[in-house]
C-alpha cells in the first residue's frame, strides 16, 4: 500500500512546489515589475528591497539546514532574480540619452537596462561558485542552436517586413533606425531570456522535473506582459497567453541545446514583431 501510494506523494510535492516557485515568480515579474503602476509594488524601491533580503535570508536559512540544504540554489534564484529587480530600480549604470532620436533612446534605455539586470546575474551566479552553464552561458549544442535562432529570426523578420511593405514612409523610416532596432531586441532578449528563464530552469528541475520548470517559469513570463502597454489585437490576456506559448518554446530550446543562444534569436525576432506599432507611434 505505502508503495502504491508513494508516486501520488512525489507527484503532490512536485505540484505544491511549482506553485510555491510560482507565487515567488509572479511576486518578483509580475508585482515587482518595473514596466507598468499596476499594483501599489511596481516600481517600488522599497518593496524590490524587501523581497531581496526576504530570498537572501531564506538561502542562508536553507544553506544551513541539513534537511533543506538541496533547496537553496533555488531559493538563490530568486534572490538574483529580485536583485536584478532591486538594482535595475537604481539607475546608477543609466546611459545618456536624448529623446531627439526615437530609435536611439529606446534602444539606448534597453542597453541600461540589460546592464542593471545581467551584470548581476553573472556576478552573483560566479560568487555562488556557479559555472555559468548553469545558466546556459555556453555554447552547448552550437550547430543545433544556431539553426534553430537563425532560421526563427529571419522568419519573424520576414513577417515583419511584409507587414510593414505596404507603407513606404515607415519602411524607409525602419530602415534609418535598423542598427537601433536590432540593438533594442537582441539586448531585450538576452537579458528577458537571463532573468526569466536562464536563471530558473536548471535550479528548478530537481525539484519539479523540466515540463513544470518550463510551464511555471512561461506562466510567470506571460503575465508579466499581461498589463504591459504594448498595442496588440486582443488585448492584454490574448498577448499574455501568446507570450506563455512563446516563453515554453524558448525554454524547451535552452533545455535542447544546452544553450541560451538560440532562445535570444527566437524571442530577438519576436520582439521585432511587438515594436512595428511602437515604432510606428513614434
Amino acid at each position: 500500500m505505502l508503495d502504491f501510494l508513494e508516486p501520488n506523494r512525489g507527484t503532490t510535492k512536485k505540484i505544491s512546489l511549482s506553485i510555491l516557485f510560482l507565487v515567488c515568480l509572479l511576486a518578483i515579474f509580475v508585482l515587482g515589475s518595473p514596466y507598468y503602476s499596476v499594483f501599489p509594488t511596481n516600481q517600488n524601491p522599497t518593496y524590490y528591497a524587501v523581497i531581496t533580503v526576504f530570498f537572501l535570508a531564506v538561502t542562508f536559512l536553507l544553506q544551513r539546514a541539513d534537511r533543506l540544504n538541496k533547496y537553496w540554489p533555488a531559493a538563490y534564484a530568486f534572490f538574483i532574480a529580485s536583485f536584478s529587480l532591486w538594482f535595475l530600480s537604481t539607475g546608477i549604470l543609466d546611459i545618456p540619452r536624448s529623446e531627439a532620436n526615437p530609435a536611439q533612446f529606446i534602444a539606448l534605455d534597453k542597453v541600461s537596462q540589460f546592464t542593471h539586470v545581467v551584470l548581476p546575474i553573472v556576478v552573483l551566479t560566479l560568487l555562488a561558485r556557479q559555472d555559468l552553464k548553469s545558466i546556459f552561458l555556453s555554447k552547448g549544442n552550437l550547430r543545433q542552436g544556431l539553426t534553430f535562432g537563425l532560421v526563427s529570426f529571419v522568419v519573424f523578420a520576414l513577417i515583419s517586413f511584409i507587414i510593414l511593405r505596404g507603407s513606404g514612409e515607415y519602411l524607409e523610416k525602419i530602415k534609418s533606425s535598423l542598427l537601433w532596432l536590432l540593438l533594442f531586441v537582441f539586448a531585450n532578449a538576452l537579458m528577458e531570456e537571463l532573468w526569466f528563464r536562464g536563471i530558473f530552469l536548471k535550479r528548478l528541475e530537481p525539484f519539479i522535473g523540466v515540463n513544470l520548470s518550463v510551464i511555471v517559469t512561461s506562466i510567470a513570463f506571460g503575465a508579466s506582459h499581461v498589463s504591459a502597454a504594448y498595442a496588440f489585437p486582443g488585448g492584454g490576456i490574448v498577448f499574455g497567453v501568446v507570450v506563455f506559448a512563446l516563453g515554453v518554446i524558448g525554454a524547451y530550446s535552452m533545455y535542447k541545446t544546452n544553450s541560451i543562444l538560440g532562445a535570444v534569436f527566437f524571442h530577438a525576432g519576436y520582439d521585432l514583431l511587438v515594436l512595428i506599432p511602437i515604432l510606428e507611434s513614434l
